[in-house]
């Protein structure tokens, strides 16, 4: 009995070999009439299958979030007249360096100089920490910004505070903002970025079972994950992965070895809400094999994992349909007490 096409995708998702050796062992011209997956939770399938919203965002601090994700977007598009536009009209801006930028148009000038010197600057994310009302028209922000030079440059962390006024049209602008300085961002820092794969996930359907298991390892320079799927028929494949930061190409780097002999290298990137990994290796059969898959976190308990694109040797293989991958919940009386 062959591994049924979802079966095979999930283990995608983990090993780039692993699938493409079980691919090119498999009759792939024979139609898969097995039901789609069903994934194992204590949560109805129907729920598994609806996307969660983020953790709620209280009310009232709902426009300095909005206003930080416009500066992101306007930022990514070197959009600076959109972000001289969350200022007010008097507005100051105090940079990393001490150097005092003051009113709106000349934030936008400054911006425009720092697009044209600096095309390939990227502004990551926007974190809030703390937002506090100082009075029904004025509030305090703060929080730090993830950025870098180039997308292979190293990123730095750099905290602001921000201070807001309410205008005559009820929206909230920047009246001042100043940097706090910059920080380098450290392996394990850069790691944290891929710390919703930690924990047991599992998916099964009428074929086999594939679990998965990600942890930091003991100097939490790595985060380690083993694989294991298991058929209906007995049969049973393994694999391990460890991923980390590769400082000379500064990126999120993965490697994965499997129980038939395939090796394999991957190189981690964040575009907006997903994250890609592009593996390249050689599977036990001496095939090349390349591909590109996404991962979306739906939740802390969900992740829809798809590929773009997957070669074996010279073919071209098809493209599955997404995979919903879900945390398994401890057994209780394993469970670990509250601190």
């Amino acid at each position: 009995m062959r591994l049924s096409t979802l079966s095979l995708s999930i283990v995608m998702a983990i090993s780039v070999g692993l699938l493409a050796l079980l691919r090119t062992s498999a009759d792939d011209d024979t139609p898969d009439s097995s039901p789609p997956a069903r994934p194992v939770s204590d949560k109805p399938v129907a729920a598994a299958e609806t996307p969660k919203n983020p953790p709620a965002i209280p009310a009232e601090e709902r426009p300095f979030w909005d206003s930080a994700q416009q500066f992101l977007d306007a930022y990514a598009r070197r959009d600076a007249a959109a972000i001289g536009g969350l200022f007010t009209e008097d507005a100051e801006f105090v940079d990393e360096f001490g150097e005092r930028t003051q009113g709106r148009a000349a934030i936008v000038t400054m911006f425009q100089g720092v697009f044209e010197n600096s095309p390939q600057a990227m502004m990551e994310a926007v974190q809030i920490e703390r937002v506090r009302r100082i009075s029904d028209q004025v509030a305090l922000e703060e929080g730090y910004v993830i950025s870098s030079e180039a997308p292979d440059a190293p990123r730095y962390r750099s905290r602001y505070v921000a201070l807001h006024s309410l205008a005559k049209d009820g929206t909230w602008r920047i009246n001042t903002l100043k940097s706090r300085g910059r920080e380098s961002v450290d392996r394990r820092e850069h790691l944290a970025q891929l710390a919703w794969l930690i924990g047991e996930w599992v998916n099964e359907d009428t074929q086999a079972v594939v679990h998965t298991t990600c942890n930091w390892s003991p100097d939490g320079n790595y985060l380690l994950r083993e694989f294991t799927i298991q058929t209906h028929d007995g049969r049973q494949l393994s694999g391990v992965q460890r991923i980390g930061w590769d400082p000379a190409r500064h990126k999120l780097r993965s490697w994965t070895f499997d129980s038939e002999g395939g090796f394999f290298t991957g190189l981690w990137t964040q575009d907006g809400q997903q994250w890609l990994l592009t593996s390249t290796g050689v599977n036990a059969a001496g095939d090349t094999v390349t591909a590109t898959s996404s991962y979306q976190v739906v939740d802390p308990e969900l992740i829809r994992w798809t590929y773009r694109s997957l070669i074996v040797g010279d073919q071209v293989q098809k493209d599955f349909q997404s995979v919903t991958m879900v945390k398994r919940p401890p057994v209780p009386n394993q469970a670990q007490p509250a601190p």
